[in-house]
């Protein structure tokens, strides 16, 4: 990936030039010269309301052969969630976005320098066409503007979606996806047993236990009372359940299990429109995970309990939660290694917490 202090940053579409897309893919695709720019316009759907998603070709010449990268480039909108939340502030927006910035810029190359080649892999280490996120080529932050870009491949040129709606996962999709989060819940574990320090310390970005606590307070209480307070104006003769979805208001998930538990990166937010698929023939053939605005530092089961509870059917969850799990264990053995010392413990936590 390209560092930050060589490059510019775009503040708009307009800024997406040759001259700065040969800057940005120069060190992942040395030699490479980019002769014409076509930008498509925005892209950007569903909740992805913090950035404009920008998609554009490049076009060029590499090793003598023509070449054309399908890209986007995700840019800082700050007037974008003005339209969507009333409860919201800049300065939460610039950390999430910095956030992204710095889980593709500062963990990522750690994630991949500490990964475990599969059998089709042995070839290819450090490769991300086998991980759990699209291909990042540049990520950075405008020190004066405040504007964040990340510039990646395109997944939907590449045949991904998101599933429309909020349509609930297969199977099939729930195996993928717990897999992906295996991967990402692997690997930060074992750059963290590597290093020696815990994540919080080595990423001082990432959002511990307590800093989850008082975003829960400070964003989605608000949005959580407000929705009481609608249910209530529609629903006049339902007094006793709004006095129990005020007095469920104040209590924090976070805080239901004091218990020591391992602590691992999770996505915090893997509801389906994070989640982005690709089918063959209908059928879900590979995964990949999006929007890294909100790391943090949990209990590998926080992911786990989101991922079903916000994407699985009544059917899948009762019929098929036992085996999307073992794909789970194996993903994560997979990835941590066979004899790493803590993926009994993780094993067990899983076990212990059973059902939602």
């Amino acid at each position: 990936m390209a560092t930050a202090s060589e490059i510019a940053i775009p503040q708009s579409a307009e800024d997406i030039a040759p001259s700065w897309v040969q800057e940005v893919l120069q060190k992942d695709l040395p030699g490479v010269s980019i002769t014409d720019v076509h930008v498509k316009g925005s892209i950007s759907q569903f909740e992805g309301f913090l950035s404009d998603i920008i998609a554009f070709d490049a076009v060029g010449i590499r090793n003598g052969a023509s070449q054309r990268y399908s890209l986007v480039a995700k840019l800082t909108d700050f007037k974008r969630p003005l339209t969507v939340m009333e409860h919201w502030t800049k300065d939460l927006q610039i950390k999430a976005e910095t956030n992204e910035v710095k889980f593709y810029s500062e963990a990522i190359p750690e994630f991949l320098s500490v990964a475990i080649p599969s059998k089709e892999q042995k070839s290819k280490r450090g490769n991300e066409d086998d991980l759990f996120l699209p291909k990042c080529y540049f990520a950075a932050t405008d020190p004066s503007s405040k504007v964040s870009v990340r510039v990646m491949e395109n997944l939907k040129s590449q045949g991904f979606s998101i599933k429309v709606n909020r349509q609930s996962l297969s199977r099939d999709e729930m195996m993928l996806a717990a897999g992906a989060l295996a991967q990402v819940h692997g690997l930060s574990h074992r750059v963290e047993i590597r290093s020696g320090v815990p994540l919080p310390e080595k990423f001082d970005w990432i959002t511990t236990l307590s800093g989850a606590k008082a975003a829960w307070r400070d964003v989605t209480s608000y949005v959580y009372q407000q929705a009481v307070t609608e249910f209530a104006t529609a629903f006049p003769d339902q007094a006793d359940l709004v006095a129990r979805l005020e007095k469920l208001g104040t209590l924090n998930p976070m805080e239901a299990d004091p218990r020591p538990r391992l602590k691992v990166l999770s996505h915090a937010e893997c509801w389906n429109n994070n989640i982005m698929f690709k089918y063959a023939e209908d059928v879900p053939t590979d995964v990949r995970l999006v929007d890294w605005q909100t790391p943090r530092y949990l209990p590998p089961t926080y992911d786990l309990t989101f991922l079903f509870l916000c994407n699985a059917s009544w059917d899948v969850f009762h019929d098929h939660r036992d085996a999307i799990l073992a794909h789970y264990h194996h993903k994560l053995m997979e990835t941590l290694g066979p004899n790493d010392q803590d993926l009994l413990r993780i094993l067990q936590e899983i076990k212990e917490w059973g059902v939602i």
